[in-house]
């Protein structure tokens, strides 16, 4: 396994792969910004190779949460070794409360997303892209099929954390694992302890997708935006080589969606499901071991290989 050393000093970021053959690949990220037609400021980094830019991007699309994308440097920097520069892109107004919240919703990381996505090609490599892969973790799986189907350019999805069905029937699946196992879940936690009692969430979120309301930390009008989205719909316009990885014991969104997407569409061979026993929503298992490394080395990087690279 190639060990990756990243440092971070203000506002640079170097990467250093050393392969098994000592060979050194290093990596310059650079930030970026583009103004949309509204005057909303979209930020992004592009890591790549210091001997320039290559005709091929990973684009990471991280999960839910207000946060910023540089706590995901160096993920997916493993495709520089298969000729990819990657694209990390920041979440509009991660860093104020309050513009994040009225923004947050699918609609709008769809349309922030594919906007620098295009922006990028265009501006930063002059047209000469000739391939994307989307790496999306989490809520990210819920775009990123949406965003292949749009976009000719991506040649590959990989999903963690994430599969098909609609929000809602994720929902009821989790509530129903929280009740069968006894597992305390954000379900269970915020007062949700009975079908009746979704039911009456749901629709009041339904009817009523307002700002001012919110359940865990988001607002209603985000929890709209997801809950009713049929993401099979875009799976099944999907002809690119797709990878789903989800852990066993995930309570956050429940392995059954990558499960459904492997019962669903048997005819479709470019879908490969993963489903990797003991893991948690982060690929944790139960004594706190992460295996993101190891995911990767076992299965993401064979894929990935074996799918042209």
């Amino acid at each position: 396994m190639r060990k990756l050393f990243m440092a971070l000093t203000a506002g640079f970021l170097s990467l250093c792969f050393f392969s098994c053959m000592g060979s050194k690949i290093e990596m310059g990220s650079g930030k970026y910004f583009a103004v949309k037609e509204n005057g909303d400021t979209l930020y992004y980094y592009i890591g790549r190779e210091t001997s320039g830019p290559k005709n091929k991007l990973l684009v990471m699309i991280q999960g839910s949460g207000r946060e910023s994308i540089v706590k995901r440097f160096g993920w997916g920097a493993e495709a520089a070794l298969y000729g990819y520069d990657v694209l990390y892109l920041e979440k509009f107004a991660f860093d104020d409360s309050a513009k994040f919240r009225s923004a947050d919703c699918r609609e709008r990381r769809l349309s922030d997303i594919s906007f620098v996505i295009d922006y990028a090609a265009k501006n930063d490599y002059s047209g000469k892209l000739t391939g994307i892969c989307l790496f999306a973790d989490s809520e990210g799986g819920e775009l990123a099929p949406a965003i292949a189907c749009a976009n000719p350019l991506v040649k590959k999805l990989i999903v963690v954390g994430n599969g098909g069905l609609t929000g809602v029937e994720k929902t009821y699946i989790l509530l129903e694992k929280e009740k069968k196992t006894g597992y305390a879940g954000y379900l269970t936690l915020s007062g949700i302890n009975s079908k009746s009692d979704l039911d009456s969430l749901i629709n009041r979120i339904r009817e009523n997708p307002a700002e001012n309301k919110s359940f865990l930390g988001c607002t209603y009008k985000y929890w709209n935006s997801y809950l009713f989205a049929d993401i099979d719909s875009d799976y099944e316009k999907l002809n690119v080589p797709v990878l789903v990885i989800m852990g066993e014991k995930d309570f956050s969104v429940p392995c059954e969606s990558a499960l459904h997407l492997k019962e669903k569409f048997t005819s479709h061979k470019n879908i490969t499901v993963e489903i990797i026993p003991g893991l948690n929503h982060s690929l944790i298992d139960e004594k706190g071991e992460k295996h993101f490394a190891k995911v990767l080395r076992e299965f993401i990087l064979p894929w990935f290989e074996n799918t042209g690279g």
